[in-house]
């Protein structure tokens, strides 16, 4: 259109002066050559079901429009676990294993892990990803559990490099962005307050429309964090970077996630809160379009979705933990010794006493905060996980996934062993109403399934008949979900016994304290989304399973020598501000 032009160059000349301050940085990258790269985004938590509901409800216009540009919308299945953590390992590196949950007990260290601790993700980092390059070195990482081996992690668990704890909030990189955008931090400022109120409303009406009761604890401060003041400086950077020209930037928006785990996935609170994230998401793409410092393909993408589910507490009564404990003390058959709980507890303080060498004042006085917060924080949030010394046994929730370990070894046991040592407990978790199904290993190879109708061992390189299957039936097509169960089954860091919240085709049940579930099979949860413009190889492939696609045929391209995927250049996000 005519007037095209005039406007791209009226936001040239607004962007110019808007990030003045990052043209050197510009220069200096154009003068380099101009980099190919990509805008990774992804919507955390978001099915394609949910994904599409949004869209009818006029939620999402801007990812809206970018759909009729050439761009084209394609469902997947997600691997197990399906949480954000084992998504983006597999995503950024191409590792699909060494991550179960994300909560977990690693027997031969004795260490208990949550994605939910800096420190923690750390550890795993190293440990998993040493010497393996991520598809965002030389880029950025905003909001994300793994970096990717970004060389700016910001709002980041993990980083490549040991960081300051103002480093991760984004140094002084963000404090320039907030002083060069006054207007934006008052509109921060009083969206936050918004919230807060909006968190009290939505509160009252949910207790007054649902069955289902869900603690408040920390979350109407996470609301306000995720929703609003991420969303927001998240956003800056991003567009600050595609300003300078960095090649490859990865961000994630979790507000939808957080509030369908509280709400539910199809919850008008959940589903409205993506009108603010597409705001968002349409300033990046208004700068992709008018004021790249490179070349940029935008990928839009889930991770995996949400099934609506139950608290198992609210209907059971108690949480996964205390039944289990409850039982063992009414049948234990089997003395296990405390010891390796107390090797457990000296084991939990490792990571603390290592990274709390002296660093300095400000470590120093980062780890007393941290520590003190910590303290505070146990006391207010649910329960996530449950050490039982006296029954032997650690089990760790993950939404509607859970694993429980026990203690008398450092080694991951067989389910013949697991018998051995607690006689009674697999036929009472196979018989629970909150509980769909167990996994173990057997001997040879063979993975074990207890269910209420029975018990299946095979292997993972033959699928059995379709009626030894049936007790699948709810969770999706038993063919297709049954070698990626065996596949989650192998990884050595899962629980001698792996549990999956029972799923009846509407809800599943939630190990943790939410009505919205994933981590496991079955639902929503299991089918994420991703966007790729018209052309795109992926597009054209059926039956895309697991992250593996994402790291080999999306993401790892762009970083072969700059080049990208043969797709049709109508489709793409042209930068008419290059050149």
């Amino acid at each position: 259109m005519y007037w095209t032009p005039l406007l791209d160059r009226v936001f040239r000349i607004y962007y110019f002066f808007k990030f003045y301050p990052f043209r050197k940085e510009r220069l200096q990258k154009r003068r380099s050559g101009l980099s190919t790269g990509f805008v990774g985004i992804q919507m955390d938590g978001l099915s394609t079901s949910h994904f599409k509901q949004a869209l009818e409800k006029g939620y999402l216009p801007n990812i809206e429009r970018h759909l009729t540009r050439g761009y084209r919308l394609k469902q997947y299945q997600a691997g197990l676990p399906s949480t954000t953590p084992a998504a983006q390992a597999t995503i950024f590196y191409g590792v699909e294993e060494g991550i179960p949950a994300f909560r977990w007990f690693d027997k031969k260290s004795g260490q208990l892990f949550s994605c939910n601790d800096l420190d923690h993700v750390q550890k795993f980092r190293e440990e998993l990803f040493a010497g393996r390059p991520g598809v965002l070195e030389g880029g950025s990482s905003y909001s994300n559990i793994l970096d990717g081996g970004a060389a700016r992690s910001v709002f980041t668990v993990s980083s490549p490099h040991p960081q300051t704890l103002f480093g991760r909030f984004g140094g002084s990189r963000i404090l320039l962005l907030l002083a060069l955008h006054p207007l934006r931090v008052c509109r921060m400022m009083f969206a936050s307050v918004l919230e807060y109120f909006m968190e009290i409303y939505d509160r009252w009406h949910f207790s007054k429309t649902r069955p289902w009761k869900v603690s408040e604890g920390l979350f109407p401060f996470i609301r306000i964090i995720c929703n609003v003041i991420l969303r927001e400086l998240q956003t800056f950077g991003v567009i600050a970077d595609i300003y300078a020209g960095v090649p490859y930037i990865y961000t994630t928006y979790s507000g939808y996630d957080e509030l369908a785990h509280h709400f539910g996935p199809a919850s008008h609170q959940a589903l409205k809160n993506l009108k603010y994230t597409d705001k968002r998401i349409g300033e990046i793409m208004r700068m992709l379009r008018h004021a790249p410092g490179g070349r940029y393909e935008l990928i839009i993408l889930s991770d995996h979705g949400q099934t609506p589910g139950y608290p198992f507490q609210d209907r059971f009564g108690a949480t996964l933990g205390e039944a289990v404990s409850a039982f063992l003390r009414e049948n234990q058959e089997a003395t296990v010794s405390s010891g390796p709980l107390e090797f457990t507890h000296l084991q939990l303080g490792y990571i603390e006493e290592e990274l709390d060498s002296p660093k300095g004042w400000r470590h120093q006085v980062y780890r007393a905060s941290k520590k003190f917060f910590q303290r505070r924080i146990n006391a207010l949030v649910p329960e996530t996980l449950k050490v039982d010394p006296e029954g032997g046994v650690v089990i760790t929730y993950s939404s509607s996934l859970a694993h429980l370990y026990l203690t008398g070894s450092t080694q991951r046991l067989h389910w013949h062993e697991l018998e051995a040592q607690q006689p009674l407990l697999l036929q009472f978790l196979s018989r629970h109403k909150g509980i769909g199904f167990s996994i173990a290993r057997g001997q040879d190879g063979q993975v074990c399934f207890f269910h209420r109708q029975g018990r299946l061992c095979a292997r993972p390189d033959t699928v059995p008949d379709p009626s030894q299957l049936s007790f699948l039936v709810p969770y999706g097509a038993p063919e297709k979900i049954f070698p990626e169960l065996c596949r989650f089954a192998h990884q050595e860091n899962c629980g001698d016994l792996i549990l999956f919240g029972a799923y009846d085709g509407d809800r599943i049940a939630c190990f943790d304290d939410q009505v919205g579930g994933h981590g496991s099979v079955g639902g929503e949860q299991m089918e994420p989304f991703l966007i790729l413009p018209k052309g795109h190889p992926v597009l054209a492939k059926e039956n895309l399973e697991g992250y593996q696609f994402l790291y080999r045929d999306v993401f790892l391209p762009y970083r072969a020598q700059g080049s990208a995927p043969d797709t049709n250049p109508q489709a793409r996000i042209t930068p008419t501000g290059v050149g």
